[in-house]
């Protein structure tokens, strides 16, 4: 191989840029080819060509057949693979060099190249051992022992081999276990070579007995030729009681119990063994005993090629039960990952992670705190412990410098007992007291995952890093979990507004098409019944109905309804409307109340609300639940109420409150405009007399001075109800008011030649305020003998 500036680097990576990069990085010590797929890379390898750098996933030859290409001619040709695939133990197989996980930095490629590079100097001094055994053994064959040991070049050569020797033992035990394989099936070679088992073994045996993998040597007729000390270990066979032994034969009595898939390592062998040059790779489980706890091995076996004992086999087990294991648990983390991604609550997240942290990691313990809301305190959500395990009683942290709420606070990764933030403090004592060791990571906002052992002073490095990957999968999880509830309550918000929103629209649309009523109809009733027909048309509203008050009976009586409605009246079996000393507001209908404040009245929910009044079960049993009443008002004057019923709780919010008050007002000024068109038609008002059996100053102001009197607005809100009128007439001067009984100065409001504006107080007003509930318009008031004439 050439060294440095003359060592020649093909890159062979079909993402092109990527290649570019590796050789702009090389380029100043090496010589650097590019090759952007696996047709390139075999048409641009030669002899001269020192290392490969070949990607091992890409489209048409992948790089497992190139290098397969590559293997087959005659070059010492170092090969690195750099993939994104992650490497195992299949060195042998393939024959790969290096292996280099993607993302490579450049300081990666320039270790790999001189490691290429060394390992090219010790092939080289194996190439030399092997040469200068064999002149070694060619001198023995035709000399004897006196002429060789008086040999002063003898005796040189064979001080090269010790010294060969050891150089080459020292580099073998030292390579890590991805190169051991090549390393054996060379010095196998080298055995063939020299053709004495006893130097293989010297050079060999020893160096194979300190492996930790399991090596089985099979020669062409299926008979055991060695086994190294780890196989006795990891299988439970006697490598001496094995040794010249049919090695079916022993798989069959030793192997059976040994499960791999759906077979047993016994069958692999047997398999390997009826087809020589097959390869076999497989992984098998090791069943836990008294001695031993349960192991998972990692199986190959190949054909040896050359050598002494080509046509034979060799077998490699490979303790991967740490890895295996954590294999697993990172595979059972994936599956609590997709679980957490599904979690619709922080309660089933904190469950899912503490029972993951112990079941699938192993802990003996785990608790997730969270914050709570309302007090800002660390609040332990759930939590988790073997079954050996007392009940842990979990504090609740809202300051100090405890571990839980420093690394809350701080968002520290993870904290441990020893860690310099750790304050040895009363505060922090329980975790102490209740574990042996334990760690905590931060949910970054969200809270904290604790876990913790009782019995093992010191949580290992693969746990602790199987807990970090669940606590960051938590913390994901819970902001998750957050945002949906965020979106979920905007688009509640939303759907509630465009739900309002289009109530709205059909209400106003229905206000708008109930104006056209009002306005086209031409009786009270034909209007009343439009508005209630036209109601029924809204999904919101179960029912409607419109009631005037009954001066005879003091109840409201249903003048129009909806055909859902089962009633005729409210309130007609209770006590008058008008005893207060019996009935508050808060018992009356909506109605009525409606009425009597002359102001729209909500019942929201009248199951929760119930106050066991008559009008409340009534509506209930036939399925109302919210209740709006809108009096219809016209000016001064209520001329009856509309009553609105739906079957949903909560029916009606402010908008439609605000809209159904509206349409009251409509319906109010629509019956108006009916009445005066009927007082029109039929020639004016209509007189009224009524008989008085006390003056209260009237008569004497229009009778006694003869003056004409004009009502231009009747107010009873004060406690004498006022009468404001235009007083004409020769005779109308302050002293006629005075002379009535009236003090002009509070009386008259203004003097003009059109007469004099006033307001008169009725005393005797009962007349006044009934007329008025009922809507009655006074135009003109006058005098006859036994009353007063109102029109």
């Amino acid at each position: 191989m050439t060294q440095n500036g003359n060592t020649k680097i093909l890159v062979v990576e079909d993402d092109q840029s990527l290649a570019e990069l590796y050789a702009e990085w090389l380029a100043d010590r090496y010589v650097v080819e590019t090759a952007y797929s696996g047709e390139e890379a075999l048409e641009a390898f030669d002899a001269t060509v020192d290392i490969v750098l070949l990607d091992r996933m890409m489209p048409g030859l992948s790089g497992g057949e190139v290098l397969t290409r590559l293997r087959q001619y005659e070059s010492n040709c170092q090969v690195v693979i750099v993939s994104a695939v992650t490497p195992d133990f299949d060195i042998v197989k393939m024959g790969f060099d290096a292996y280099l996980e993607k993302p490579v930095e450049a300081d990666d490629l320039e270790d790999v190249i001189s490691q290429m590079l060394t390992r090219a100097e010790y092939n080289e001094d194996l190439q030399e051992l092997f040469s200068l055994i064999e002149r070694q053994s060619t001198l023995e064959a035709v000399m004897d022992a006196d002429t060789l040991e008086t040999s002063p070049k003898y005796q040189a050569l064979t001080d090269q081999i010790t010294d060969l020797e050891d150089k080459v033992e020292r580099y073998l035990q030292n390579l890590p276990d991805r190169d051991f394989r090549v390393a054996i099936e060379r010095l196998q070679r080298t055995a063939a070579e020299r053709r004495e088992q006893q130097q293989y073994q010297s050079l060999t045996e020893d160096v194979l007995d300190t492996s930790e993998e399991g090596i089985v040597v099979i020669d062409r007729d299926g008979q055991v030729v060695w086994a190294n000390e780890t196989t006795e270990e990891l299988l439970g066979v006697d490598r001496d009681d094995i040794q010249g032994s049919d090695y079916s034969r022993i798989a069959s009595e030793s192997y059976q119990e040994y499960p791999s898939g759906e077979q047993t390592l016994s069958d692999l062998v047997t398999h390997s063994l009826e087809n020589m040059n097959s390869e076999v790779e497989a992984i098998v489980r090791i069943p836990e005993t008294a001695s031993k706890e349960q192991q998972w091995l990692e199986y190959w076996s190949g054909p040896i090629q050359t050598g002494l004992y080509a046509g034979g086999r060799i077998e490699h087990y490979h303790n991967i039960t740490e890895r295996y294991a954590y294999e697993q648990q990172l595979e059972d983390l994936h599956a609590v990952s997709r679980d957490l991604m599904t979690a619709d609550s922080e309660r089933s997240i904190g469950e899912t992670v503490t029972t993951a942290a112990v079941g699938e990691l192993g802990f003996e313990f785990a608790a997730i705190y969270t914050r709570e809301e309302n007090t800002g305190r660390l609040v332990p959500l759930a939590h988790a412990s073997t079954e050996d395990v007392t009940e842990i009683d979990l504090p609740t942290i809202s300051e100090g410098d405890t571990p839980v709420w420093t690394t809350y606070v701080t968002r520290t990764e993870q904290l441990a007992p020893d860690d310099e933030d750790v304050v040895d403090t009363r505060s922090s004592q329980w975790l102490a007291e209740e574990f042996s060791s334990w760690r905590l990571y931060s949910l970054e906002s969200e809270g904290v995952l604790l876990v913790g052992m009782t019995t093992t002073p010191e949580i290992s490095s693969r746990k602790n890093k199987l807990a970090k990957t669940l606590a960051a999968n938590a913390a994901s999880a819970f902001e998750r979990t957050a945002q949906e509830a965020a979106l979920r309550q905007r688009d509640q918000r939303l759907n509630e507004q465009n739900e309002r929103l289009t109530r709205l629209d059909r209400i106003n649309t229905l206000i708008r098409s109930i104006s056209a009523t009002v306005i086209s109809a031409n009786t009270r009733e034909e209007l009343e019944q439009e508005v209630c027909n036209a109601l029924a048309h809204l999904d919101l509203i179960s029912g409607a109905w419109i009631g005037k008050k009954d001066i005879n009976t003091n109840t409201i009586e249903v003048r129009a309804k909806t055909d859902s409605l089962q009633y005729q009246k409210v309130g007609a079996n209770d006590t008058p409307a008008d005893d207060n000393t019996q009935r508050s507001n808060s018992t009356l209908p909506p109605t009525e109340r409606a009425y009597r404040i002359e102001r729209s009245v909500v019942e929201s929910d009248l199951m929760t609300a119930r106050s066991e009044t008559e009008w409340e079960q009534d509506a209930l049993k036939n399925g109302t639940n919210s209740i709006v009443a809108v009096p219809l008002q016209s000016e001064a004057s209520i001329l009856g109420v509309l009553e609105v019923h739906s079957k949903l709780p909560n029916a009606f919010a402010e908008e439609e409150v605000t809209a159904l008050t509206e349409l009251g007002q409509i319906i109010g000024h629509g019956i108006s405009a009916l009445r005066q068109k009927a007082a029109l038609l039929s020639g004016g008002g209509t007189i009224l007399e009524i008989q008085f059996e006390d003056d209260t100053g009237l008569a004497t102001l229009v009778s006694d001075m003869e003056t004409d009197l004009e009502v231009l607005n009747v107010v009873t809100e004060s406690p004498d109800h006022l009468l404001f009128a235009r007083v004409t007439g020769e005779n109308v001067t302050p002293e006629a008011f005075e002379a009535a009984g009236f003090d002009p100065e509070t009386v008259i409001l203004s003097d003009s030649r059109n007469g004099i504006y006033c307001k008169v107080p009725v005393r005797n007003s009962s007349f006044c305020e009934k007329l008025t509930d009922q809507g009655v318009a006074v135009n003109c008031l006058g005098v006859k003998p036994r009353g007063f004439l109102l029109r």
